[in-house]
């Protein structure tokens, strides 16, 4: 029977008589109050299917230790009851004997919970097992398993038990003594212990410490602390940056792309449709993407060459093109909400030179995390809220300014700011205080990028040698400067790499060092 809408009624009766694929259609219309007849459901469980299944459920209830919670599945071959079935007679019947068995094994359980309270550990000993092929279901069965003993079996090689490489990502002993893999592969301990990230016992002999097997077997109701923002700049240009940009973003974006675009300057949205969304505030909005869809180059959406590379803006007249297509925006303030934001920073090298009076030039690697609502400029209010991560490769332009060398862009259901939230100290001391410009001004860019950009570290104490010949080895690499000019550079400015840093880039751009202070 099909229900169709009344008036669509009349269409569908007329096509009563008609023949379709060799048969002749019999259409009519019925009444709304006929029932609709199912068949009645059959118990298609054979008696023999029955029987087995009883004596597999004896069996397990008869192996298991609930003291120890111990599932004991030792000489298996060896058991009178199964053998009472013929299981082992024929391949046949040996091949779907262990996943019947776990079939069966799993529907005493109501949850995985109660499956890991109930199941901590697994003998397989003495089953003469080859490989762990025929009995590969136990890893479905109990991923969650603690121990597992396989010892006094056939295994060989490493390849017999690869079937359950990466699985029991919770193991933490296992033992595999009398097995021909002792003796055939000498180092097979080494590869057991990588296959298994929580495996802390291997054959009674501790191989992972305690710290690390509870590190790595950390679980994402447990997740590890969050880390401060690593945020490195030098002479502001990351943190002029970042004001200026989401300022302009949201105001005048035409302008933004002259500033800091050219015409080798990239741009890509993606859309991240199944990211985590943010339930605290109770119902979650549906979250339309039309105005992002069309261009979004998601690579493991877009799999064809010539959509990825068209969803790919490059120069000033594509990416404001792009631009026009994303909704007007209002990014969250920098200055009075911080805690909504996470930027980090590090210098690169191997930046494009467009000057082309170098191969490659220093820069910097801008990331960025957040959220901004889309606004109803009619109506002058926010209609949605994203979350959004933002990649930017920057280095200097023709003018000694900055550009963007690559924007990549994601957006995505908001997802709130929690994740934020630091736990731990920064790695690098101190954070520049980053204050947002008046709204009404787009700021100039800074005209100044390190091209041989080093790590700003604290100095250490004057009277500290191995701590000043660190310095003096860090600003040699990052400047080529002779060693003795980087100590004297350094002497000069206390010993804080990054005042001795600014030193030496005026002393360059005034023309005061000659060829004689470089390697």
């Amino acid at each position: 029977m099909v229900s169709v809408p009344p008036h669509h009624q009349a269409s569908i009766t007329g096509l009563n008589g008609f023949t379709f694929a060799g048969i002749q259609l019999n259409i009519a219309p019925t009444s709304a109050n006929t029932p609709r007849m199912s068949p009645p459901r059959q118990d298609k469980t054979s008696p023999e299917a029955q029987n087995v299944k009883e004596i597999f459920q004896q069996f397990l209830h008869r192996r298991y230790n609930a003291e120890s919670k111990l599932l004991d599945l030792t000489a298996l071959g060896r058991d009178e009851q199964l053998n009472s079935l013929g299981l082992f007679e024929t391949a046949s019947t040996q091949s779907k004997f262990f996943p019947a068995l776990m079939k069966v094994c799993d529907s005493f359980f109501k949850s995985a919970q109660e499956k890991r309270d109930t199941v901590h550990s697994v003998t397989l000993a003495n089953n003469a097992l080859d490989s762990v092929a025929p009995v590969t279901t136990l890893a479905a069965t109990f991923p969650d398993l603690k121990n597992l003993d396989l010892s006094n079996n056939a295994l060989s090689s490493l390849a017999a038990l690869e079937a359950w490489k990466h699985k029991f990502r919770h193991l933490d002993h296992l033992v595999l003594t009398s097995n021909p893999l002792e003796n055939n592969v000498p180092e097979y301990a080494h590869e057991i212990v990588r296959w298994f990230p929580t495996l802390r016992i291997l054959n009674d002999v501790q191989v992972r410490s305690d710290e690390d097997a509870a590190t790595r077997g950390i679980s994402p109701k447990n997740p590890p602390a969050i880390s401060a923002p690593i945020f490195f700049d030098q002479g502001q240009i990351v943190e002029n940056f970042v004001k200026t940009f989401f300022l302009g973003f949201d105001t005048n974006r035409n302008a933004l792309v002259d500033m800091y675009y050219d015409a080798t300057s990239r741009f890509s949205l993606n859309v991240n449709s199944h990211a985590q969304r943010d339930t605290s505030h109770g119902t979650i909005a549906p979250q339309e993407w039309d105005s992002y869809i069309k261009r979004s180059r998601n690579l493991k959406k877009i799999s064809h060459l010539n959509a990825r590379m068209s969803r790919m803006s490059i120069g000033p007249e594509q990416i404001k093109s792009h631009f026009e297509l994303i909704p007007v925006t209002r990014h969250a303030d920098l200055a009075a909400e911080p805690q909504k934001w996470m930027i980090e920073s590090q210098a690169i090298s191997g930046v494009p030179d467009p000057t082309g009076q170098h191969t490659a030039v220093g820069g910097f690697l801008v990331t960025i995390h957040g959220e901004y609502d889309e606004m109803d400029v009619a109506a002058g209010e926010a209609k949605k809220r994203r979350s959004f991560d933002r990649a930017f490769i920057l280095g200097p332009n023709v003018t000694g300014g900055v550009r963007i060398v690559s924007d990549m862009f994601t957006v995505r259901g908001y997802g709130g700011f929690k994740a934020f939230e630091a736990q731990q100290p920064p790695v690098v001391p101190q954070q520049p205080n980053i204050i947002p410009q008046d709204p009404a001004v787009i700021p100039q860019q800074p005209n100044i990028i390190p091209q041989h950009p080093a790590a700003v570290a604290p100095a250490g104490p004057q009277n500290d040698q191995l701590e000043q010949e660190r310095l003096i080895a860090e600003l040699t690499r990052a400047t080529n400067m002779k060693p003795e000019f980087s100590r004297m550079a350094l002497a000069d400015n206390n010993w804080n790499l990054e005042a001795a840093m600014t030193a030496y880039q005026k002393a360059l751009a005034e023309g005061k060092l000659g060829a004689e202070a470089f390697l």
